[in-house]
């Protein structure tokens, strides 16, 4: 089966604005960069077709060195509608799946996006929630499906329904690597000292 992943990213210099009181903008600047390289890195030893979606040049630039394709994004209101485009581009250019995947999950790993491919299955969906099981942390859909995207307030419960309204049976996927995502300033604190004591990754090295 076809899967495009798709990493929406809204800019490298302007994204993470909740870190401000532990990292400048340099700083951000920096960890987003690393997160893009790896999710990138991560979606593409599970499938050739990989899109970013942004409006940040810089965030365009890594996705097509790493041999992902960029999509500028045109449409308005945010990241919902740009998602809504990006999936019936990927429908048109033959993908059966979609993999929405953000790009702030800094232990993702190839087993989790496979697990939520397997628990889609053929007609159906998988959701990852972030730590608090309130935040989408990860997607997988039919590609172009009438499904609408809610990414916001409440994220997790809002796809749940939408789901169920358009058809689709929605499969929870709880993994600690895609529910720890970086927010806020005590998640980046969870992630250096995680590095310091027991990971073999370097996103909060100089920072």
């Amino acid at each position: 089966m076809s899967v495009t992943a798709i990493i929406p990213v809204r800019s490298l210099s302007d994204g993470k604005t909740r870190l401000a009181p532990v990292l400048d903008g340099a700083e951000r600047y920096t960890l987003n960069a690393r997160f893009l390289v790896h999710t990138l890195r991560t979606a593409g030893a599970l499938t050739g077709n990989t899109v970013v979606v942004t409006r940040c040049l810089d965030a365009r630039e890594i996705a097509n060195a790493s041999g992902a394709c960029s999509l500028f994004e045109t449409t308005r209101g945010g990241l919902n509608p740009a998602l809504q485009s990006a999936s019936k581009i990927a429908r048109a250019r033959g993908a059966a799946r979609i993999l929405i995947l953000p790009a702030d999950l800094p232990f993702v790993c190839l087993d989790d996006l496979r697990a939520l491919i397997w628990h889609a299955g053929r007609a159906g969906a998988a959701i990852a929630p972030d730590q608090p099981r309130d935040g989408t942390n990860a997607l997988c859909l039919p590609a172009g499906h009438s499904f609408r995207f809610r990414f916001g307030i409440r994220s997790f419960f809002k796809h749940q329904r939408e789901a169920e309204k358009v058809g689709l049976e929605m499969t929870v996927v709880r993994r600690p690597s895609l529910a720890f995502d970086v927010d806020w300033p005590n998640d980046f604190s969870k992630l250096k000292a995680l590095e310091n004591d027991e990971r073999d990754t370097n996103f909060t090295s100089g920072l």
